[in-house]
């Protein structure tokens, strides 16, 4: 049998709205919420407006484990 376990740096990303301060600030994983340190690894820009206001926001995403 084999598990399959889908890491943080492979979820999809959610919408801008709602984003945790942390997450939108960069300190904190986009996918789990952990707290990132070093090796974390961009995902890319999340985008939505509010009015006329663009929140697009850069997101991270803990570093990729070792293959076992």
């Amino acid at each position: 049998m084999t598990t399959t376990t889908l890491q943080c740096a492979d979820t999809p990303l959610p919408p801008a709205q709602g984003l945790p301060w942390d997450v939108g600030m960069g300190r904190a994983c986009v996918a789990c919420g952990k707290k990132l340190t070093v090796g974390a690894v961009s995902r890319g820009k999340v985008s939505g407006r509010q009015g006329v206001h663009s929140i697009d926001t850069e997101v991270w995403a803990c570093p990729p484990r070792p293959a076992s």
